[in-house]
């Protein structure tokens, strides 16, 4: 289906938009001098609103309406996951090039940038769909990036973090994967080795609430060449405990807590998180600031979480904005964005010190139950 093309308003759909603040008179008069009518800046915009809905409108007039009253989309927090055993790279620009026509053929927008350091950027513009708002926004068109980074560990697979970005990542890797398994056959290969090796950051496997706000406490501390300034924000969260039956038969329903989140300064060294931490809470999100080491010190800020924070899965990452040192102590109020190259780098800075972390969390795990089982 073509998602530019779902509208199908009534006119007090119409006439309730055009009466929104977001429409200007300038906005209104060319509206209605597209149909060759001169309106007064005097004229009740109620008045107004309720003619021009009268008139036979077409899809055009929805899009310029849909343009007026759309919103600039948010920036979205990243993903990545680490594929160990991609491919050379004439096999991922070609996966690329494949994606860009199935893409094309359903009337998206996709273009491949290949760069010498290797890096493959998958340019995407589409349409994203939120049925839950008014008519004239549910559809935004939307840019992304899925970028393909090598790396000494293997490839780096990154984009926004929203289902629409996955599903084209998806095809990518399967497109990938399906190229590399008909190489293998023509040179006579096992299939086995062309199937990817797809790393996720998740602890998953480790259930420990320690461990898991030890994730984070390790990442906000764990940026080389950046002191931690302060957590300004802590989502905690306790999973339900299995139902209990009772010697009785009945099942024990009782009051449970699952979330909550504390904002401020200094969250981490409050008393109420380490009351939370008592109860079996853990971290599953997080925002803070770094200061850089040095003179002059800038402030960055940034923010991660895990969307399945039951599972510890779904890892994903903003840097929300930089606030420059103005001298004598003292910082601009305002938070300003970071360039695309300030963006990259910690990007990789994050992902890395985040996959040590598991990896690290992960030995002490195993060294535990290695250390159980000999006791046992």
């Amino acid at each position: 289906m073509n998602m530019s093309n779902i509208y199908s308003v009534t006119d007090k759909v119409l006439c309730d938009a055009l009466n929104q603040s977001q429409v200007t008179q300038n906005e209104m008069r060319e509206l209605f001098l597209s149909r060759g009518i001169i309106i007064s800046k005097n004229t009740d915009r109620k008045l107004l609103a309720k003619n021009f809905s009268k008139f036979t409108h077409d899809y055009y007039d929805h899009q310029k309406i849909a343009e007026i009253l759309g919103s600039e989309p948010r920036r979205e927090r990243s993903t990545s996951r680490l594929v160990s055993n991609m491919p050379e790279k004439t096999i991922l620009l070609k996966a690329a090039d494949t994606l860009k026509k199935e893409l094309t053929d359903h009337k998206d927008l996709c273009h491949v940038v290949a760069d010498r350091s290797g890096m493959i950027n998958v340019h995407i513009t589409y349409m994203s769909t939120n049925f839950s708002k008014s008519d004239f926004k549910q559809v935004v068109k939307k840019q992304a990036v899925i970028e393909v980074e090598p790396t000494e560990d293997g490839y780096v697979i990154r984009r926004p973090d929203n289902e629409q970005t996955e599903v084209y990542e998806n095809q990518l890797l399967a497109i990938v994967e399906r190229l590399s398994k008909e190489k293998a056959i023509e040179e006579g290969k096992p299939i086995s080795e062309a199937t990817l090796d797809i790393q996720e950051i998740s602890l998953e496997n480790i259930d420990s609430p320690q461990s898991r706000t030890d994730f984070f406490t390790k990442l906000i501390n764990g940026l080389e060449g950046y002191d931690l300034d302060d957590v300004t924000d802590a989502y905690v969260y306790h999973p339900k405990p299995e139902e209990i039956e009772e010697e009785d038969g009945e099942t024990d329903i009782g009051v449970h807590v699952s979330k909550a989140s504390l904002k401020g300064e200094g969250v981490l060294k409050s008393e109420e998180i380490n009351s939370l931490y008592e109860r079996g809470f853990y971290i599953c999100k997080i925002k803070w600031r770094v200061k850089e080491k040095g003179a002059d010190p800038n402030i960055f800020e940034f923010e991660a979480q895990f969307n399945d924070a039951q599972n510890f899965k779904g890892f994903s990452y903003i840097a929300k904005g930089i606030k420059k040192y103005k001298g004598g102590g003292e910082y601009n109020k305002t938070i300003v964005q970071l360039n695309d190259g300030q963006k990259l780098f910690f990007s990789r800075m994050i992902e890395k010190t985040a996959r040590s972390i598991i990896i690290e969390l992960n030995k002490q795990a195993q060294g535990k139950k290695d250390g159980k089982s000999h006791q046992d």
